[in-house]
């Protein structure tokens, strides 16, 4: 197996196609994007990705112990028939996680951030939950026991969230017999849509043949309603993935009876104990928007590039790279994110991040360009060091402009 991750390769791939999605949209007047919303998408990606350097390799060693003491039959890496069993097999075990997923508070609160989004493009593919991998491990160590080779079932996985990517789109519609067993975008729209005939439908990852079999399945016949019943109002990702939990925690505080309070975290979202009246769900808040530095749009995006480029390598080379390499590139994801969510929200310690962000960055690229004795490194990084500069000047006009809201 390549030392090299494929997630890592396809970054890069994945923002060059948000952005054309995105330019297109536009050149259509379609209201598809918007720059926060996207953002905010990105940087929980962002951060999935990161946590997962140190969770996979767990995850992936113990599926790797259970196999080696348990595995039951001989599989050869090399037949065509073992490669099938483990693409169908991860992705039926990733629709019964899927299902699970929608079906306990516990999956929920994990889950959520995926649908926190009130728009449907390829950047809410990226937004991915970041305690989920903790636990969703667990339902793909069957494949171990039954005798599914590592290495089959680590690129099995990464085909099927590769595959999940393309399936974010309102641009394509229905695709006639393809649609009887493989998941589309029409059918995952389904999924994302709050419309009371949507909700709990389509989990497959890359057949929907599961949903057919097993009732879960709903096509698709109005325009879905996207988003969650309790809308999030934040473009923080670290609020994206911690508030859920805390709700879930207050819920369990609040239960009268002890059973209920350690009931709530596997009962089904919505359920109230028995004698104890259901509140309602209010009307959903829907269209929060907040952007409080419109004229650092450009800026934003022109600053996702070094950053894609920065996730990429981190994912890509996570096996090669040492340590302390991965922890600085993780570091300068993360606090990136965090500046745009300074940004799109208007909080005041915007500048305090950023600007030492842009000097760190800047310096760390003058010091890579001047040591090294590559010509291209040195351009490259001289490049980095010259747009790190220019950064700031543009950063202070456009965050403190009389735009701002």
């Amino acid at each position: 197996m390549t030392n090299i991750n494929p997630i890592g390769v396809a970054v890069p791939v994945f923002i060059g196609l948000i952005c054309f999605e995105w330019f297109v949209s536009r050149r259509k007047k379609r209201p598809f994007y918007r720059i926060n919303d996207a953002v905010s998408d990105l940087a929980c990606g962002m951060g999935d990705q990161m946590i997962g350097l140190v969770v996979a390799g767990i995850t992936f060693g113990l599926y790797t112990w259970v196999y080696s003491q348990w595995g039951l039959l001989e599989m050869s890496s090399s037949s065509v028939w073992t490669w099938v069993l483990g693409i169908v097999g991860v992705d039926l075990c990733y629709y019964g996680y899927h299902r699970f997923s929608h079906r306990v508070n516990f999956g929920w609160a994990s889950h959520v951030v995926h649908h926190q989004s009130e728009e449907y493009n390829l950047a809410v593919a990226l937004r991915q939950p970041w305690f989920a991998q903790f636990s969703g491990w667990l339902v793909y160590i069957p494949l171990a026991v039954l005798g599914l080779p590592p290495e089959v079932y680590g690129l099995s996985y990464a085909i099927n969230l590769l595959y999940q990517f393309w399936i974010h789109t309102r641009f394509i519609g229905k695709m006639g017999p393809f649609e009887w067993v493989m998941n589309t975008p029409s059918h995952h729209r389904v999924h994302h849509g709050t419309n009371p005939q949507y909700i709990d439908k389509n989990y497959g990852g890359i057949f929907i043949i599961w949903d057919r079999m097993f009732g879960t399945f709903e096509e698709e016949k109005e325009e879905p309603l996207y988003g969650i019943m309790k809308p999030l109002r934040s473009w923080n990702p670290v609020t994206a993935n911690v508030q859920p939990f805390v709700s879930l925690m207050n819920a369990s505080f609040s239960m009268p009876r002890l059973a209920d309070k350690f009931r709530v975290w596997i009962a089904e979202p919505g359920w109230t104990p028995d004698g104890v009246a259901a509140v309602p769900f209010p009307a959903p808040n829907r269209g929060y928007d907040s952007d409080a530095s419109p004229g650092l749009h450009l800026y934003t995006m022109a600053h996702l590039l070094p950053v894609s480029a920065a996730t990429g390598c981190v994912i890509a080379f996570v096996n090669v790279w040492p340590p302390v390499w991965l922890a600085v590139g993780a570091g300068y994801i993360f606090w990136t994110c965090m500046g745009w969510v300074g940004i799109f929200e208007g909080s005041a310690w915007t500048r305090w991040v950023e600007i030492p962000r842009l000097l760190c960055v800047g310096g760390a690229a003058a010091t890579v360009a001047i040591e090294s004795s590559n010509v291209q490194v040195q351009m490259i990084f001289a490049l980095l060091t010259l747009f790190s500069v220019v950064s700031i000047p543009w950063f202070r006009n456009g965050y403190l402009s009389p735009g701002r809201q």
